[in-house]
């Protein structure tokens, strides 16, 4: 009975061992891994949405819905993104134009210029509202001709160019031809950027303000100058990709050039 009591304590001691054994491997079990973030809707399934959203757009345009309307604009590019559907995108790209007519719906109008410039279509957005370009005599107290400015500048469609260039000529207020000049300066990998170089440095050298023994510029000339100046410099090196900054050098550059523009630029 001596021996088998001491046989019996080795067993006892690996029966006691067995549970924190186990329990060490459950320990060492490496964690799943984190789930996988939400797919992109497939191409079929992006139609159908987008033939819902633009459906949902027009409820929401009659019922002047703004909070609704910027909801929907919010969703628009991930959907215009995921399929390659023509007629779809452009009913999408058609009823977020349809959004920016009403000045009353300010939050969702400058959602939908948002969702165009994420959609990164420009000739698509364009089409949709190039009939909207504000006139450049407009007063809008509201500034949205700015951001209607700035959007097309994002979105830079070659078809846009000569209305840019006459608003940065004719723009009643000195910001709104700032703006325009701003967004030209987006052309640089447009086949059209010297034509949009010599353009503006034409137009541009007629606004300098003129300093004679006999006649100085008026006040207003001067202002206005003092407010294009600075976006005329930024946007000549943004087009370019050089970094002069100062219209009169780029006047030079220009000058010195002797029609062989192509010099001008860095690519």
């Amino acid at each position: 009975m001596h021996h088998r009591r001491l046989g019996l304590a080795p067993l006892v001691a690996l029966a006691l061992a067995l549970p924190a054994a186990g329990a060490a491997r459950a320990e060492d079990k490496p964690a799943p891994p984190p789930a996988s973030p939400p797919a992109a809707p497939a191409a079929t399934d992006a139609v159908a949405q987008i033939k819902q959203l633009v459906t949902d757009i027009d409820v929401a345009l009659k019922g002047k819905d703004d909070g609704a309307l910027t909801t929907l604009a919010k969703k628009s590019a991930p959907l215009y993104k995921a399929t390659q559907d023509a007629p779809s995108k452009a009913a999408l790209m058609k009823a977020l134009g349809s959004m920016l007519k009403n000045p009353k719906l300010s939050s969702s109008r400058k959602a939908a210029l948002d969702a165009m410039i994420e959609s990164e279509d420009g000739k698509e957005a364009w089409k949709a509202i190039q009939s909207q370009y504000p006139a450049d005599d407009l007063d809008d107290p509201e500034r949205f001709n700015l951001d209607f400015i700035k959007a097309v500048g994002a979105l830079h469609p070659d078809a846009a160019i000569d209305r840019l260039l006459e608003s940065f000529r004719k723009g009643k207020q000195a910001d709104v031809s700032a703006a325009a000049i701003t967004a030209l300066g987006n052309y640089h990998k447009s086949k059209q950027r010297e034509r949009v170089f010599e353009e503006i440095v034409k137009a541009a050298r007629n606004m300098v303000p003129s300093k004679s023994a006999t006649a100085n510029a008026s006040p207003e000339t001067i202002a206005r100058w003092a407010v294009i100046s600075p976006a005329l410099g930024k946007a000549l090196d943004t087009l370019t990709g050089d970094t002069v900054g100062d219209p009169s050098e780029w006047f030079k550059k220009y000058n010195d050039a002797k029609k062989n523009l192509k010099v001008l630029f860095k690519d």
